[in-house]
């Protein structure tokens, strides 16, 4: 039963992603959004909503080993195994100067964010500050009107009437809040049934399910030759996973960030954030490069449930 439960979360997260994806880009493209938002803004931010759904579930439930987790394990997923399988697809170049500045954001929000969680825990006060900073990113990029994205977001297909983008998007949230009911309560049985813990869980098996969404929008684009939409994929979700998912989690109830597993993959995140932002700044992530990506997030998950894997 809980593999059921679990299985079907990743089936309507998957889905339900997509909807939200497809309709809010649709509305803002109909209603004359700027650019920005479109980009980075709401895919990026549109594919991390199963991950703010899943970590909230989990903190409202008294989980939050399992909400930080997933928050931190998706980011190191969205690197390791989305950067790196699309990379593997086509190797990802970049123009100069695209997604420089929302680079350097990520990896302030990541130096942040594992700073405070030195504290031990992540109180009330840390959630209003991660809030505050994403706050202040989107009033940034919605003043600066560009984007160094738009072009490769542009859907092949034409865009659907504006209702039925409504119904997209609606009927996506929808399909994101069942999902994510069904993935927590499955892993959670999961957690306690092969006596692993939940944090062990959030940063593996609810990670790569949260992350569908992103993979599938990556993949999707590396297929139709436009690798680098990936890029800004990656870093609008880990930044709005940082700030937003994790601060609202804050807010709702203190995180302990003191446990092994966590406290070594907020480590493991912040290198690898270090490392991402090296590579935008190349401009080029090579199949070579994807290959490492992926052998090296197989060991990190190796590694999570060989050494961390029990409470």
């Amino acid at each position: 039963m809980p593999l059921v439960l679990t299985i079907s979360g990743f089936v309507f997260l998957f889905l339900g992603g997509e909807a939200l994806v497809r309709g809010s880009v649709s509305i803002a493209r109909r209603v004359g959004v700027s650019e920005i938002a479109v980009g980075v803004v709401l895919v990026g931010f549109g594919t991390s909503a199963p991950e703010l759904l899943v970590s909230i579930e989990s903190a409202l439930l008294g989980h939050a080993d399992l909400a930080v987790g997933n928050v931190v394990g998706s980011n190191i997923a969205n690197i390791l195994l989305i950067v790196g399988a699309a990379a593997l697809v086509m190797p990802i170049s970049l123009s100069p100067g695209a997604g420089q500045r929302e680079a350097i954001v990520v990896l302030l929000a990541t130096v942040i964010v594992v700073g405070f969680s030195w504290f031990g825990e992540l109180e009330f006060w840390h959630g209003v500050v991660m809030l505050a900073g994403l706050a202040a990113y989107l009033a940034m990029a919605w003043c600066s009107g560009g984007s160094d994205w738009p072009d490769d977001e542009e859907e092949a297909e034409p865009m659907p009437h504006l209702g039925r983008a409504v119904l997209y998007a609606g009927g996506g949230l929808g399909l994101l809040v069942l999902g994510a009911d069904l993935l927590v309560e499955g892993a959670i049985e999961i957690a306690r049934k092969f006596d692993v813990s939940e944090a062990t869980i959030g940063l593996t098996i609810v990670a790569v399910g949260s992350s569908l969404p992103e993979l599938a929008a990556s993949t999707v684009a590396a297929l139709r030759g436009r690798p680098s939409v990936a890029i800004g994929n990656v870093l609008g979700s880990n930044l709005f996973n940082l700030l937003g998912a994790l601060g609202i989690v804050a807010l709702v109830m203190p995180v302990r960030t003191d446990a092994p597993d966590v406290s070594l993959a907020m480590l493991a995140m912040l290198a690898l954030t270090g490392c991402f932002v090296a590579l935008v700044a190349l401009r080029r992530v090579s199949r070579p490069i994807g290959v490492l990506f992926l052998l090296a997030y197989a060991g990190f998950v190796w590694m999570q449930f060989s050494i961390h894997g029990t409470p």
